[in-house]
């Protein structure tokens, strides 16, 4: 087995500011090498896996790696997986690491899931037979059973896998023509929300919310009415940290493609509730990065039109990323893009469509390589360059209702697909807005009523080299637990103690950024 080199550090002296590195794990990374997918374990560590591209007895080799919260390594495997397999899906819940592959890339082929125990390394493998042509778009884990959402016959579905019994089974009351899922998540209390967007009825739209049990039995059952003159594009739920259930995603009017601002809704099966829609120009800092007299002049608009119970012709193409839970309310955060010239934002329904999650893990792909279980998404990926252009962060009250609301640009930074590019800290009332821009992170943080703006940069281990470049393509940030962010990429590092033609070495780099 090659064995690459590998080395972690901790920074623990000598640094000043509010947020900084703490912690960062080298790897060797030749060209040849796959990229790593990296899973969040949260308080556990993060786990690293990847195809070795290397083959024992016709199966080809994987390896995973866990490292803990200083980004020490814990243990590395390796496991022998038939070749025709293709990975399609990882999630993370209770101790285990679960990795969904797919025999071949068609859409009937059947799924085989793999699952390691952090604690014991113990290895358990699943076979899904696939009955009929199920388009997978969600993949996500439960206590002994995982949940998977997607389409057949272009009509919503949902398959349920139990892991004692080895079956599996579909929940019943979907397959809906002319509806859509648009989000499938699990809640803490070991439920799942299904999120669909049903226009059966194109004079009576509707958004419905169904809560189950790890059974598949139904246990909540709600219906939003829609606003005629608009339309959802895309919707996240929470997750029952609260005690409220909260709707949030975005909307435009009439058929367009691109957004124009975001919707909430608390959800009570109980009495009819109403959807919240609020336009772009009525955040402070959503439109921070066109100009100000642009800017100033959609902000102007957003209030005439509010007086005379229109809506504002301002839109743009936008994407909620990711909905955060604190006892004290919610993060929604949102991106603005412009799309590649083939940009292609349903690739299953018509003029409407689902936040795919297809081939990506949680966008377009906030973890690298394109995995299920992208809760968020509705791209597919398609050649060309996308620009994401600015981050937009609302905090909402535990009613949903718009609180505060911050903005940082993102430099027009190019990505192959569109996909998340920023990540957000919503913890103990503060806020951290961060992206990553070649060598550094760039940061807004929220100090009760002031905003600052500033930079970490990133620390090598070996005083005597320094980043010669880095590689935008595969570069990201994310959050991983309380205050805390991990940054990872590949650089080329160059070492001055060696002569001006060494080349220098490759390395695959995680960086912990604690938020103080």
């Amino acid at each position: 087995m090659r064995y690459l080199f590998f080395v972690v550090v901790l920074f623990t002296s000598g640094l000043l500011g509010a947020q900084h590195q703490t912690a960062r794990f080298e790897r060797e990374q030749k060209n040849s090498d796959s990229d790593y997918v990296i899973i969040s374990l949260h308080k556990e560590g993060l786990a690293l896996v990847r195809d070795n591209d290397k083959f024992k007895a016709s199966k080809k080799q994987w390896e995973v790696i866990r490292l803990d919260t200083t980004l020490q390594q814990v243990w590395q495997l390796e496991m022998d997986i038939e070749n025709r397999l293709r990975l399609v899906g990882y999630d993370y819940r209770d101790n285990l690491i679960y990795l969904l592959f797919r025999e071949g890339d068609h859409e009937a082929s059947d799924l085989t899931l793999f699952t390691i125990h952090t604690q014991s390394q113990a290895i358990g493998r699943y076979t899904i037979k696939q009955e009929i042509t199920f388009k997978v778009t969600h993949f996500s884990a439960l206590a002994n059973t995982i949940t998977l959402g997607g389409y057949v016959s272009n009509e919503p579905a949902i398959l349920l896998y139990d892991l004692q019994t080895e079956k599996a089974k579909l929940v019943p009351g979907f397959f809906v023509t002319n509806s859509e899922l648009l989000d499938l998540r699990v809640n803490t209390n070991n439920t799942f929300n299904a999120l669909i967007m049903d226009r059966s009825n194109k004079q009576n739209k509707k958004l419905l919310l169904k809560t189950f049990d790890a059974t598949g039995a139904a246990l909540l059952e709600d219906e939003m009415e829609i606003d005629n003159e608009r339309t959802i594009l895309s919707g996240i739920t929470s997750t029952l940290i609260n005690d409220e259930l909260l709707v949030a995603g975005t909307w435009t009017e009439g058929n367009s493609k691109q957004a124009s601002g975001i919707f909430t809704s608390l959800i009570d099966p109980f009495s009819k509730q109403t959807i919240n829609y609020y336009d772009f120009g009525r955040f402070n800092h959503f439109v921070d990065y066109l100009t100000d007299k642009r800017a100033s002049k959609i902000k102007a608009r957003s209030v005439e039109a509010a007086k005379l119970g229109k809506i504002p012709e301002f839109k743009t193409y936008a994407i909620p990323m990711r909905l955060d839970e604190q006892p004290e309310g919610f993060g929604l955060l949102v991106e603005v893009y412009q799309p590649s010239a083939n940009f292609s934002p349903y690739p299953y329904y018509g003029n409407f469509g689902p936040p795919m999650s297809m081939y990506s893990q949680y966008g377009y792909n906030p973890f690298m390589n394109r995995y299920y279980n992208a809760p968020y998404q509705y791209n597919q990926p398609a050649p060309g360059d996308s620009k994401m252009i600015h981050a937009a962060l609302t905090v909402l009250d535990l009613k949903g209702k718009p609180s505060r609301d911050f903005g940082l640009k993102l430099g027009d930074l190019k990505t192959s697909t569109v996909e998340q590019t920023s990540d957000f800290i919503f913890y103990k009332g503060e806020v951290a807005l961060g992206f990553k821009k070649e060598k550094e992170v760039r940061l807004l943080r929220s100090l009760n009523d002031e905003i600052e703006i500033d930079t970490v940069e990133s620390k090598v281990l070996n005083p005597t080299e320094s980043i010669r470049h880095e590689s935008e393509a595969a570069s990201y940030i994310r959050s991983w637990y309380n205050n805390v962010f991990y940054v990872w990429g590949y650089q080329t590092l160059r070492n001055s103690s060696q002569g001006v033609l060494e080349s220098g070495r490759q390395v695959f780099y995680l960086n912990k950024i604690e938020i103080r």
